[in-house]
């Protein structure tokens, strides 16, 4: 599928990130320490710019941004609370998380002070008796929650998603940001095992794992509900026992395939998986390249696609990181005019077409319209993500011939049949019950 790159794993928006000379870094402070096995975990330091693979059971330190396969384990210095990766092999959760991305803080007042980027983790007082504390910030956020006991444990899942139908509006200089249309955010926490309280907002309210008042849930537009919601028993997500399907052993053997190939060479890992014949393989490098923030390797990596199929995880992978937090559409629109070329129009197109259509786009033929016009546009990335919404909003179309990297002739006989197929001022035919 590629070349292999003479660089991985480094920020490729290199001239988005900061710069590592423009900040003095102080004494390096660890406050945590991994107890899994090498490359589990990528680290950035906070005022750096490139993710490097941690070796078995590093230091983490203040500040760094840490990214962990499913499973990633680590301890709080003072052995007070423990942090795993939760893994979703079976997509049992409502939100289609990724990958696990968090920062540590140093804190006299908790036993932990995590950020939590994105993800899903678990949280455990690990201490041989009484309660533990943490902090745990995200977003505009900031909970305390208390462990009652040894053996305690709670989950937490954040996801962010830009909604459907979203304008893409540049950022002005010197404009305010708030005014920018922004993804939304939602985090669910619930508890696992034992009692705990958590404080938000001047409230605290106390949670029992099922069945009991077990989850809490948060989002940025409403915020939290105060009143926990009573569990009969723990979300398949979340639940360490819930036996995995087959499939999801043979993903989870392929991730611990990826992290052993991460850990002897990571350039050579993420070439030989996203070559790889096997869908999960590849999945596992496409992830990994939206994780790191690898833009221009994985924009790189679906122009050279063969087929919508292979297309379409990586578009899911790309929407997944504009989701993460504010301001990452402003991010990738200069990507896309700076680094990638495109003028400012084609930034906005591309920017349209992965926030996606209202249920209201939807139900207008011009939508459509553009979208089969977009199919013989000069960009291939314009026509592919048009070819890709297509055949998700129009199942009849997926019998038509597209081929992502194909040439001006392929798309022209794309066009002609869709055009058929949707003719210009009509709706896509319904589909056959």
């Amino acid at each position: 599928m590629l070349a292999r790159p003479a660089r991985l794993f480094g920020v490729a928006l290199g001239v988005l990130a900061a710069s590592a000379a423009s900040a003095q870094p102080g004494p390096r402070v660890a406050v945590a320490k991994s107890s899994s096995p090498a490359a589990t975990f990528c680290a950035r330091p906070a005022n750096g710019n490139q993710f490097r693979t941690l070796p078995d059971k590093d230091d983490l330190f203040v500040g760094d941004m840490l990214v962990s396969l499913p499973g990633g384990t680590f301890v709080s210095k003072n052995g007070a609370v423990t942090v795993k990766s939760l893994a979703d092999f079976d997509a049992r959760s409502a939100t289609p998380v990724l990958e696990t991305a968090l920062s540590l803080s140093e804190s006299k007042e908790f036993d932990l002070d995590l950020t939590l980027d994105r993800g899903s983790v678990s949280i455990a007082n690990s201490k041989a008796e009484g309660s533990a504390t943490a902090r745990v910030r995200f977003w505009d956020q900031s909970w305390k929650i208390v462990l009652d006991s040894p053996g305690t444990r709670v989950a937490l899942e954040l996801y962010g998603r830009w909604p459907p139908g979203t304008r893409f509006k540049l950022a002005e200089r010197n404009g305010d940001p708030d005014k920018l249309p922004a993804p939304v955010a939602s985090l669910v926490l619930v508890v696992i095992n034992g009692t705990a309280s958590v404080e938000f907002g001047g409230v605290t309210v106390a949670m029992k794992a099922p069945p009991g008042p077990a989850e809490l849930q948060w989002n940025s537009l409403t915020g939290v509900r105060p009143q926990p919601l009573k569990l009969e028993k723990t979300p398949a997500w979340a639940d360490p026992d819930a036996a995995p399907t087959d499939e999801a052993k043979k993903f989870a053997a392929a991730v611990e395939k990826f992290r052993t190939a991460r850990a002897a060479d990571p350039a050579q890992a993420i070439e030989t998986f996203l070559n790889s014949a096997d869908a999960n393989e590849q999945r596992i490098a496409l992830v990994a390249l939206g994780a790191l923030d690898e833009l221009d390797l994985l924009g790189k990596s679906l122009i050279a696609a063969k087929t919508l199929q292979e297309w379409d995880f990586g578009v899911i992978v790309l929407r997944h990181w504009l989701g993460r937090a504010k301001g990452q559409e402003q991010k990738y629109y200069q990507a896309l005019t700076t680094i990638r070329g495109y003028t400012d129009g084609q930034a906005r197109i591309i920017l349209q077409l992965l926030f996606g259509f209202s249920a209201e786009d939807l139900m207008l033929p011009e939508t459509y319209e553009v979208l089969i016009d977009y199919l013989v546009h000069e960009k291939p990335a314009i026509r592919n993500l048009a070819a890709w919404h297509l055949v998700r909003l129009v199942p009849q179309g997926k019998a038509i011939a597209y081929k992502p990297d194909g040439s001006r002739e392929d798309a022209q006989k794309a066009y002609a049949a869709w055009k058929k197929l949707v003719p210009s001022g009509q709706l896509p035919p319904q589909k056959k019950e």
